[in-house]
């Protein structure tokens, strides 16, 4: 499976100097070779290639390589629109692959720059997938950081034969509810969303071009919180099931914001903010490393059948009020969450072993 992993380059002052000097003149080049391709209406990659690359190895400090991933970046910037000029920040982004980039043992990269080859260290949170480090990586400079997104093809593990699933029932009110009763809670989540939403309510009201830039940085902490706590729960219960040897059931909630109703704004608001889907993908990409089966499952009528006598509750006679759920049929009584999460490990088992389900209606004639 290839993934992008995020490695912090610590250069030291010297070697950040070149680094940044590195990437004035890759974007000069690159806004050079843009003002060619505007001009001669040239936007294929391998004509813009013919067209600048002697000319400009001979007029820029570049080496080959990088060159040729700026003309690349131009070419690939004008496939998404050829009818605007493009231009490059001074410090945007630039291409790196294993030419012009080395990894060295105890956390060293190589990377070519202005000036010849400069050694960095560098940190990693997630040191396992360098041995898969594959292909081409970007040199980012943010808020005086350097970093490299490096693709790496990490193996997957193979997917065992397992008969049992770990029901998760996606919320908002509780984050995710499993089939073994554990609860992961919105509480933390709701208090920092409620204290970024004051602070940007404060920061809106001034205007200022300051303020803006606030909005942009308050809003780059809430989604990285949020981000963090997927990835913190996703891996849970990935581990939770890989260790248990069942696959993971969660519903397809890819229509919820169409077929939803909130009755306010306050919870029109709260379900734009539900980030299910990122969780989703983080379950979805962390039981595929890890040998995991996961299933997808239509998501009708999970929270009102009865996991128990599997009777679904109507309008009339609803078997869920709030987070309580009382079967009139058999008499069960369960949190409503932990009810439907028994119904989703349910409906996995019935798509994963259709032979063994007992998800099914009898039809009886009297």
């Amino acid at each position: 499976m290839k993934l992008t992993l995020k490695i912090k380059l610590l250069p030291t002052d010297e070697q950040a100097n070149l680094l940044l000097d590195t990437m004035k003149e890759a974007n000069t080049v690159c806004n050079a070779i843009s003002d060619v391709a505007w001009e001669k209406r040239i936007f294929n990659n391998f004509k813009l290639h013919h067209e600048t690359y002697h000319a400009f190895k001979a007029t820029f400090k570049l080496s080959s390589q990088i060159l040729v991933r700026c003309i690349a970046k131009v070419a690939d910037a004008y496939k998404l629109d050829k009818k605007t000029k493009r231009e490059f920040r001074p410090l945007g982004s630039i291409g790196y692959d294993s030419r012009i980039m080395t990894y060295k043992p105890n956390n060293i990269v190589s990377l070519w720059a202005i000036g010849g080859r400069i050694k960095i260290p560098f940190v990693c949170h997630n040191p396992n997938y360098i041995p898969y480090i594959k292909g081409e990586a970007d040199l980012v400079y943010k808020k005086g950081k350097f970093y490299l997104f490096q693709t790496v093809d990490v193996p997957e593990e193979d997917v065992k034969d397992i008969e049992a699933f770990l029901g998760v029932d996606l919320g908002q009110t509780d984050i995710a509810v499993l089939s073994d009763g554990t609860n992961y809670n919105s509480e933390q989540l709701k208090r920092v969303r409620k204290k970024y939403s004051k602070v940007r309510a404060s920061v809106q009201s001034k205007g200022t071009k300051g303020a803006k830039k606030l909005l942009k940085r308050l809003s780059g902490r809430e989604r990285r919180f949020v981000s963090i706590n997927n990835h913190t729960i996703s891996k849970q219960i990935v581990t939770k099931a890989k260790e248990e040897n069942k696959g993971i059931a969660i519903e397809d909630l890819s229509k919820i914001r169409f077929t939803a109703k909130p009755k306010s704004k306050a919870q029109k608001t709260e379900l734009n903010r539900w980030s299910f889907y990122q969780l989703r993908q983080f379950l979805t990409y962390k039981a595929l490393l890890n040998g995991v089966k996961l299933v997808v499952i239509p998501p009708a009528f999970t929270s009102q059948t009865c996991s128990v006598c599997r009777h679904i509750g109507t309008k009339e006679n609803s078997f869920r009020k709030g987070k309580k759920f009382a079967c009139t049929n058999c008499g069960y009584v369960a949190d409503a969450d932990v009810n439907a999460a028994h119904n989703i490990a349910a409906w996995g088992v019935a798509v994963n072993t259709p032979e063994k389900n007992n998800m099914f209606c009898s039809l009886h004639s009297y």
